[in-house]
């Protein structure tokens, strides 16, 4: 996979995330988004 596409992959999951649990913040998700770096 293209790293663009799992880019954009993750920013459109992001976004439907802060849909649903509007208590989310961007830190909480930048910090996932950290986490699953480094365990790949």
């Amino acid at each position: 996979m293209n790293s663009l596409i799992i880019k954009g992959n993750w920013n459109e999951s992001v976004g439907k995330l802060k849909q649903q649990f509007a208590n989310l913040t961007d830190a909480d998700l930048l910090f996932k988004q950290i986490k699953l770096k480094r365990s790949t």
